[in-house]
């Protein structure tokens, strides 16, 4: 095995939006099959902006980027990334079902995702006439059934009840085995309870966090972590 195999490696990303100051000025992440890296970051730091830059739906005035060795411009050109914008991208005049067989063509990825109680329940719906949190668990779930080593996943909890966001949790810990996954979210504590490795962006770059108290240096509010925090 190749030392950089199962490996999205990125670094060097600076951007600004037309007439701005710089937005990115060193973004950097190394994300590993295996790891859930978690992207973190106050609104406006360019967390959103970073995956897009990463997956190739924007372009920055400069970014390095590393996919198992091999450097890409897009990293969706590679076909080992997949990313979950903000957005809904399924087709709303689509029912659950084709959409399913429209994502995926892999016959036991398609029962996996068909059977799963939640989604048995729509599979004849059109996607328009579904809530807006089992169009997003459905979402992830044709994602994560994707043949894609690494899985770019922002705002995944925005959106859906507290036990569809258990099973998120659980389909991203149960997948991780043999993919990566960079997520970010403004739910940070959904994100904190299964992530191994936390990223802060701020200042343009991305700084790594050692254990979740840092972030009331820089993130969260004083005492958010600390034990001491009666």
């Amino acid at each position: 095995m190749d030392f950089f195999d199962n490996e999205l490696y990125v670094d060097s990303v600076q951007f600004h939006y037309p007439g701005k100051e710089d937005l990115l000025t060193g973004g950097f992440l190394n994300l590993k099959v295996g790891e859930i890296i978690g992207l973190l970051g106050r609104n406006g730091t360019g967390k959103s902006t970073l995956m897009k830059i990463i997956f190739g739906t924007l372009s920055a005035q400069n970014a390095y980027i590393r996919i198992n060795g091999r450097r890409f411009r897009h990293a969706f050109s590679s076909k080992e990334v997949c990313y979950l914008p903000q957005n809904s991208f399924l087709p709303t005049a689509f029912t659950v079902i084709k959409s399913v067989r429209f994502m995926l063509s892999d016959e036991s990825s398609i029962e996996r995702i068909t059977s799963d109680e939640i989604i048995q329940k729509v599979l004849n719906n059109k996607i328009a006439d579904i809530s807006t949190g089992e169009r997003r668990y459905l979402e992830i779930l044709l994602l994560v059934e994707q043949p894609a080593s690494f899985i770019l996943l922002d705002e995944p909890f925005s959106g859906i009840s507290p036990i569809l966001k258990e099973r998120v949790q659980h389909l991203i810990l149960s997948k991780s085995a043999n993919k990566g996954f960079l997520i970010s979210d403004h739910d940070y504590l959904n994100v904190l309870e299964i992530c191994h490795k936390i990223m802060l962006l701020e200042n343009g770059g991305c700084r790594m966090i050692n254990k979740k108290e840092e972030l009331e240096l820089f993130y969260v509010p004083e005492r958010t972590f600390s034990q001491n925090n009666t």
